[in-house]
């Protein structure tokens, strides 16, 4: 399914692909990469004169803002941008409550210090590791309701279109909100699979510099990757808890949403 990916001349724009390459889907409506922070004029052009784009989805966080470069401002004035901090509250919360009582007390103090890298830190060693990504996209589903919910709105406004998300890497919480769209749309899973893969590729050339800034909040090198299986647990989650439609409807995201967003991006339906 190399086929689907879009390898456009950008220079500071990693892991962008046209996601409606896939069979049924229309092109140039649904696409992903990684963070705009290090686009380039010349690539900010090509999205606008190539791609059509109108709208992106940001789904970092306000520590990941704090650290991006301005060139993102110069992006958002030639599209609409919709931030979403998709680590909700309860999220974060639900990591805490895995600390260990000295590990807990130690975040706090260097968050009254306004040392929150070193308190993300924390939290990454002792509890996002051990998890693996598949339990957190799992712990997204449970946390990030309200975020999925506000991401995936955005998709059922005919004028919005084409649309690009991305978070850091486009990979994990891009990723989860891709795959999310694609159930809606019947896509086969082998061929969801096959797009969230492609984010090793699409992320090699900045593979080093990822290392670097896992590294930095307590992480290995596996969450530089995008393994397949991370599809067949989400997969399995929602199916467990009635099916990808009993946990859209649950959040508010119904059916007459649904068939909006196969309207808008299916070729038929």
């Amino acid at each position: 399914m190399t086929e689907t990916i879009t390898n456009p001349p950008f220079i500071g724009i990693n892991n962008f692909r046209d996601v409606g390459r896939l069979p049924r889907m229309k092109e140039g409506m649904l696409l992903r990469s990684g963070r705009l922070d290090e686009a380039t004029a010349e690539d900010t052009q090509l999205m606008v004169d190539k791609y059509g784009l109108k709208t992106v989805i940001d789904l970092r966080t306000k520590t990941e803002h704090s650290r991006s470069r301005d060139t993102e401002m110069q992006c958002e004035r030639r599209w609409d941008t919709v931030k979403i901090n998709f680590i909700s509250m309860k999220f974060e919360l639900n990591l805490l409550k895995q600390l260990r009582w000295w590990q807990a007390l130690w975040f706090i103090i260097l968050m009254l210090f306004q040392q929150r890298m070193a308190a993300i830190r924390i939290i990454g060693q002792n509890v996002m590791s051990p998890r693996g990504l598949a339990e957190l996209s799992k712990d997204s589903l449970r946390f990030c309701q309200d975020e999925i919910l506000q991401a995936l709105e955005v998709y059922i406004s005919p004028q919005v279109y084409p649309v690009l998300v991305h978070c850091t890497q486009g990979k994990d919480r891009s990723g989860l909100i891709i795959m999310l769209i694609l159930f809606v749309l019947h896509i086969p899973l082998d061929l969801i699979k096959a797009d969230y893969v492609l984010s090793n590729q699409g992320s090699e050339r900045v593979r080093a510099s990822m290392m670097v800034e896992v590294s930095e909040i307590g992480m290995d090198e596996k969450y530089t990757q995008a393994p397949e299986e991370v599809v067949d647990e989400v997969w399995s989650f929602l199916e467990n808890g009635g099916g990808v439609e009993v946990y859209l409807d649950e959040i508010g995201f119904g059916e007459s949403k649904r068939q909006k967003l196969r309207e808008l991006l299916l070729e038929y339906h």
